[in-house]
């Protein structure tokens, strides 16, 4: 809790520069301390030794170690970790990649209760230049992208309200709830509302970088379905945002990623559910995959424009422990089967394809489907995702498993590894939906024709083999997207939520969308905050790491 000391005034800020070496960082820094003594939050006494400790020259004195012990002192130490601290291998090890699990130390984890707890946050870090990274649900695959190496992860999870408005037309979700917390809150009230399909996946990461939900085709993505935003701004400034106030930066969030400030609160639109169809379906993948490409294709171009409540993920991928290549797609209906059907008919050539040999499609509910899923993506090993964007073509699809076979071959038996390759298609229906609530900044809504996007996505056991995972995967990646440009097939859209490390989603999006993202974070974040003291996940400078032959 915050300690209240409405004694202080401003005037004795006067006095705390005694002792502290005069420059424009002092001053600076005495600057954002005044905001935190006006929050009440520290005395003038501590921030005084606070200042005094970071104009030391002493090379023993560590920002991030005085940034981390005020936040203990002022939050208490139940939400603040330590390293050394059995609280703090808890937080440490509860992210989805063992790159941010394992080879990830941040110097504290703070754990704030509301908006102005992340205010604070937001501010002392400034103030003693450590840099913050934010983990909702921790599910990024790259070292970095919700864990702090060395400064401070701002960890949500205290923030995990889900409140249905009194009409059941909206919710209003906490920043450290997973996609099962909101279903399961919903679905007591016969509602849901169009949000990630991993049950363990956090809600901010996905909703800020679009969302590719089952309900797409019918509501857009998940950003296209935000209603309004509460946000920390670098300044600590605490604004709500919807498309009548602040209608720029409501733009810039659906799509944007961490570029404006912290999301504190997400308010979004409900739809009424009790039930839905889907399920697993699989194959071995040599006999089945002819079929199943040409299945995937009608579906792309006359399927998902007939029934847009259907929703496809088709996979292939190598199953060590059985030395095999599989087929495994994922359907999902948010309408019922007709009566007496075990399907709904637009996926009749997916189950006309011969050989199957598993299928869990039933009629369930939303947060059991997700469920499902999660377990297939568990977590606990070193994990990549990558992605691109082409236009949907049949010899392009059969030409990239090749590649990826090719590629993947020479490593079939490094410990744990399994690669694995989807793809998606974003539908015309999609695209149309897109353009509700003022737009996205994907830049890609709109479009006339279905996109396919293709997401390689290894996971394996060993740091060891790191190189070799990543070099392989960017072999695949590098040939796909000269292969597409090659046939006039490629598409410049990288989706944020799968891009790797050694990607620029915000540049895909087209340059004017991104001149402009970058307009609204100068208007409301003109110190640059989130540009370079928040490094996690993507900014406008380009990939967060420059490939270098597998480094991760």
């Amino acid at each position: 809790m915050l300690l209240l000391l409405w004694y202080l005034i401003p005037t004795l800020f006067a006095t705390l520069a005694s002792g502290v070496e005069p420059s424009s960082t002092s001053n600076f820094r005495s600057g954002l301390g005044q905001a935190l003594l006006e929050k009440g939050v520290i005395t003038s006494d501590y921030l005084h030794e606070l200042l005094v400790g970071l104009n030391r020259q002493d090379q023993d004195i560590c920002s991030c170690s005085l940034a981390c012990n005020t936040l203990a002192s002022i939050f208490g130490p139940s939400s603040v970790d330590l390293p050394g601290s059995a609280s703090y291998e808890a937080s440490r090890s509860s992210f989805w990649s063992l790159q941010q699990s394992q080879d990830t130390y941040p110097r504290c984890f703070v754990r704030p209760a509301d908006a102005e707890d992340v205010s604070v946050a937001i501010l002392l870090s400034r103030v003693t230049e450590c840099p913050f990274v934010a983990k909702g649900g921790g599910h990024a695959a790259f070292r970095g992208g919700s864990n702090s190496d060395g400064g401070i992860t701002i960890d949500f999870a205290q923030m995990k309200h889900v409140d249905i408005s009194p009409d059941g037309k909206s919710v209003a979700i906490g920043p450290g709830n997973t996609w099962l917390d909101v279903y399961t809150a919903l679905e007591k009230v016969n509602l849901t509302m169009a949000g990630g399909r991993t049950a363990n996946v956090g809600v901010g990461g996905l909703a800020l970088g679009g969302g590719i939900s089952f309900f797409s085709g019918e509501h857009g993505w998940t950003c296209d379905n935000m209603l309004s935003y509460e946000i920390v701004l670098g300044s600590g400034e605490i604004l709500t945002v919807d498309s009548n106030t602040h209608p720029d930066l409501f733009w810039a969030l659906k799509g944007g990623g961490s570029n404006f400030g912290l999301v504190t609160q997400f308010v979004a639109s409900t739809l009424p559910h009790e039930q839905m169809w889907g399920g697993f379906l699989g194959w071995e993948m040599h006999s089945a995959k002819p079929a199943l490409i040409d299945a995937m294709l009608n579906y792309a171009e006359k399927g998902s424009v007939q029934d847009p409540h259907a929703a496809l993920i088709v996979s292939f991928a190598y199953a060590q422990p059985y030395k095999m290549w599989i087929s495994s797609i994922i359907v999902g209906h948010t309408d019922l089967p007709p009566p007496g059907e075990h399907h709904p008919p637009v996926f009749d050539d997916f189950f006309r394809v011969e050989n199957m040999l598993q299928d869990t499609t039933r009629i369930t509910s939303h947060s059991n489907l997700t469920v499902e899923i999660a377990i297939v993506n568990a977590s606990g090993r070193r994990q990549s995702l990558w992605d691109l964007t082409t236009y949907v073509d049949k010899q392009l699809v059969l030409d990239i498993l090749t590649i990826f076979q090719e590629e993947s071959a020479p490593i079939l038996n490094l410990t744990g590894f399994c690669p694995s390759i989807s793809f998606q298609i974003i539908t015309v229906p999609q695209l149309r939906e897109m353009d509700r609530h003022g737009g996205n900044a994907l830049g890609i809504s709109g479009g006339t024709d279905p996109l396919l996007l293709i997401t390689p996505s290894p996971f394996w056991q060993l740091r060891s083999d790191d190189a070799q995972v990543l070099t392989s995967t960017s072999n695949i990646m590098s040939r796909v997207r000269e292969l597409a440009r090659e046939r006039g097939l490629d598409h410049p859209f990288l989706y944020m939520n799968y891009a790797s490390q050694f990607q620029d989603p915000l540049t895909s999006y087209g340059g004017k969308n991104k001149a402009r993202l970058e307009e609204i974070a100068g208007r409301y974040d003109p110190q640059r905050v989130f540009q370079e003291l928040n490094p996690g996940y993507f900014k406008f400078q380009g990939a967060p790491v420059q490939w270098a032959g597998g480094e991760s």
